[in-house]
This record gives structure tokens, C-alpha cells and sequence, in this order.
């Protein structure tokens, strides 16, 4: 399947109520080493349907066929500059579907009218690094702990 036509079977959407047991599931089923680069919030079904229904932050999915498939935010931890990232159910990673949700992402980043963005991403993590170098991101930091990277993206 080429990218326009994965560009054209997918919709990219805000998150809905309705959409909480389908992310629950998607991140109940990360494996321990995905669970362990990508910890935003928790993953218990009570915290998965306060997003579902937040209106402070911005949540978004993917779906493929009418099926979750991924999961992307801008959240703003009571700070002005949003911070990204994204989820790739298991079964459809590294398929490009994590590309397509970046870059819309990151368009709405810009049309909502964020100036950056910013995410944390283990040192470790070299293929999600790999991909935020391709889209813009650049290393600004570490984190205390010297574990993450800090990384930004001028809009």
C-alpha cells in the first residue's frame, strides 16, 4: 500500500467519549518496552475517559476503516508551548501511519497557533528520535535524570 494511499483510507479526528474503550484496549496491549518509552498519563480506563471527554487539552485518533489505530496529543500541563506525542496501535507500526498522524498533528499545532512544540523521548528510543529529526525536531536538552532527550520544533 503506498503513502497516498494510506493518506486517503485514513481519518485523523479529535478523540470522542466513544473512543475510550478502543484506546484503553490499543494501550493496555503496548508491549512492556513501548509501556516504558511512551508513559504520558496512565493507562487505566478512568484517566483514558477523563481524555476522552477533556476539553483543556487537544486528543486526537486515527482511525483506519473505521478501526482505532492511533492516538496523538498537544497537551498543555498549564504551559503555553504544547507537548507531543503519539501512539501506534501494535500490528500497525512502522507501516507509516505514525508519519501520516505526525504530520497532521503538527499541522494542527500550527493551526491552532502554536509557535512550538516540545517532547521528551528516551535516549535509547534512536528510531522515534529518528523520525522527530525528519519531521523538524532537534535535541534543545536533557532531562534531569540525563535519560530523555528534550526536543523542539519550531512551527
Amino acid at each position: 500500500m503506498n503513502k497516498q494511499k494510506k493518506d486517503e483510507s485514513v481519518e485523523i479526528r479529535k478523540i470522542k467519549d466513544s473512543d475510550a474503550v478502543a484506546l484503553y484496549n490499543i494501550l493496555d496491549d503496548l508491549d512492556e518496552k513501548t509501556k516504558g518509552f511512551f508513559h504520558p498519563h496512565s493507562f487505566d480506563y478512568y484517566t483514558i475517559n477523563e481524555i476522552c471527554n477533556s476539553d483543556k487539552d487537544h486528543y486526537y485518533v486515527m482511525l483506519l476503516d473505521n478501526e482505532l489505530i492511533g492516538y496523538s496529543f498537544l497537551r498543555l500541563f498549564g504551559y503555553e508551548i504544547p507537548s507531543y506525542g503519539l501512539i501506534i496501535k501494535k500490528g500497525y507500526q512502522r507501516k507509516g501511519y505514525g508519519t501520516i498522524l505526525a504530520k497532521w498533528c503538527i499541522k494542527k499545532a500550527k493551526e491552532l497557533g502554536y509557535k512550538r512544540v516540545i517532547l521528551k523521548t528516551y535516549k535509547e528510543n534512536i528510531s522515534a528520535q529518528k523520525i522527530y529529526k525528519k519531521l523538524g525536531f532537534r535535541i534543545v536538552g536533557e532531562t534531569k535524570d540525563k535519560k530523555q532527550y528534550k526536543m523542539e520544533l519550531e512551527l
